[in-house]
């Protein structure tokens, strides 16, 4: 299974404004600057995901964007199905198939149920203090 540039630049501003959670609304800005996206990109994406129910937005000077939920009530599931729109689609006419590719469908929809934002944050944030250096 490959995720595409949406998912995966979506999944990396959710993570951001999961470690941010307590700072209020925070601009594109911030967030392409810190984890190296194009602000235009997420201007596409934000959308998708207000419309959903995940992000709350906020115009004005001290507007942006903040999780709808705290990080330990959002699954990587709930970000991923938003953007990724032929995941869990068989187009075959074989009992078999459906069948086998039902079953794997249930298996990616309950690892991706599993893993909750805070998880993700966790590793991320574990990831900067493995790639410390004098």
């Amino acid at each position: 299974m490959k995720l595409s540039s949406r998912t995966i630049t979506a999944i990396k501003m959710f993570i951001d404004l999961g470690e941010h959670y307590d700072e209020g609304y925070i601009s594109l800005v911030d967030i392409a600057n810190r984890k190296d996206l194009s602000k235009k990109f997420l201007e596409q994406i934000v959308p998708l995901y207000k419309t959903n129910d995940l992000l709350l937005g906020n115009r004005g000077n001290q507007g942006g964007y903040r999780l709808a939920k705290s990080p330990n009530q959002i699954s990587l599931k709930d970000i991923v199905y938003i953007s990724e729109t032929n995941l869990g689609k068989n187009s075959s006419n074989d009992y078999i198939i459906n069948d086998v590719v039902d079953g794997l469908d249930k298996l990616i929809d309950d690892y991706f149920a599993s893993i909750t934002l805070d998880k993700l944050i966790e590793k991320e944030q574990s990831s900067y203090s493995n790639s410390y250096c004098i």
